[in-house]
């Protein structure tokens, strides 16, 4: 089997930090040959690395620099590589090129694999339970970001406003930011969307929110110390909802229900999201470019979550692939139309043998009077 190889920090990558189970913020390598999994780490992170990493074996590098100025990491890098008798190395797909153009040189073959850890795609109970604790705080912002959307006041001119001020998409992000930081989760984006905004399914909304209109809040936090996800989507409106935008709603509804209905160990992934597409035909909701826009649902069902936001597997047109057991994945149908808006439902579940598991206990209504 070739060895395989990541070179970077395991604050920023995911698979190093899957890799090892610590965060460290500067680069450093990681070995994985014959089954062996190592690390070769600096003076500074070697003694806690000792305790911290999930490896067979721990590695100061010093002893690669001998003879060479220490900090030439490539060279550092090219010795480790020699010393383990590594010709060819396999790599992920975000390997650096710096390091790639060391290792090219000197004559060392690269293989690039994706996904690089095939595990990732399958959670442990440990890996669910972390999910899940993630998720609850993630329940708990949307929580507290409703109570102040159904507190706000709807003016004359329809703009809504709390506690004498408008009320803005990026005070309700704040508001989602703060119960964040409470539970040990943060998220570099949130997503809350009023109006023709939410046409655009990753339009971050912006501005004064307003009454009947529809509001997407779609929000995604990321633990601090275990860095996993969770992803949820609701759509509401605050006042009375247009019978287009209850037809919207109550399809897309519909479409998540069916999905959830038919998601299992053994189905094709992309069986699945052909279903919500002929649902959503069905209801008379069409995809289709009209003034040079695409409306209607043109995103895939889900995909998932892990250490990542965005990761294997994908519920799709083009995931050919069947779900297995231990796949966490988001199901998140949704209809977009310029002149109304967007609505977007999404909870996040696990894949079992006979069904799915819905870690998402959040309610869905779509109006708040």
């Amino acid at each position: 089997m070739t060895p395989k190889s990541i070179i970077t920090d395991s604050e920023k990558d995911s698979n190093m930090f899957y890799a090892t189970g610590m965060l460290i913020p500067d680069d450093f390598v990681y070995l994985e040959k014959n089954g062996k999994k190592m690390i070769y780490i600096d003076d500074l992170e070697y003694n806690r690395a000792k305790k911290e990493a999930g490896v067979d074996n721990v590695i100061n590098y010093s002893e690669y620099a001998k003879g060479i100025n220490r900090d030439s990491f490539g060279s550092i890098l090219i010795n480790i590589l020699k010393d383990n008798r590594i010709k060819k190395v396999q790599v992920p797909g975000n390997f650096k090129m710096k390091y790639a153009k060391i290792l090219l040189d000197n004559k060392i073959r690269i293989e690039v694999a994706e996904p690089f850890f095939k595990k990732r795609e399958f959670k442990n109970k440990d890996e669910i339970k972390k999910i899940t604790e993630v998720q609850r705080v993630n329940e708990e912002a949307l929580r507290e970001a409703i109570n102040v959307i159904k507190k706000s006041k709807i003016r004359k001119d329809k703009k809504l406003s709390y506690q004498g001020k408008i009320l803005t998409s990026e005070f309700i992000k704040e508001i989602i930011d703060i119960e964040f930081l409470k539970g040990g989760c943060s998220s570099d984006s949130n997503i809350v969307s009023c109006g023709k905004d939410g046409a655009d399914p990753h339009n971050f909304g912006s501005g004064t929110l307003f009454a009947n209109q529809l509001i997407v809040i779609d929000i995604f936090p990321r633990s601090k110390t275990t860095k996993y996800f969770a992803d949820m989507t609701r759509t509401v409106v605050r006042g009375k909802a247009s019978p287009k935008m209850k037809k919207m709603y109550d399809a897309v509804l519909g479409a998540q229900k069916l999905a959830l209905s038919k998601i299992k160990a053994g189905i094709r992934a992309d069986s699945i999201h052909k279903k919500v597409q002929e649902y959503f035909e069905k209801e008379g909701f069409k995809t289709e470019e009209k003034n040079e826009k695409i409306q209607g649902f043109f995103h895939g069902t889900g995909h998932g979550v892990g250490l990542d936001i965005h990761e294997l597997p994908n519920i799709s047109i083009n995931n050919k692939k069947t779900l297995k057991a231990g796949n966490v994945v988001t199901v998140e149908p949704g209809l977009y139309y310029p002149e109304i808006g967007g609505v977007r439902i999404e909870d996040l579940v696990v894949v079992e043998k006979n069904g799915c598991r819905n870690l998402t206990k959040f309610p869905k209504f779509l109006e708040i009077k």
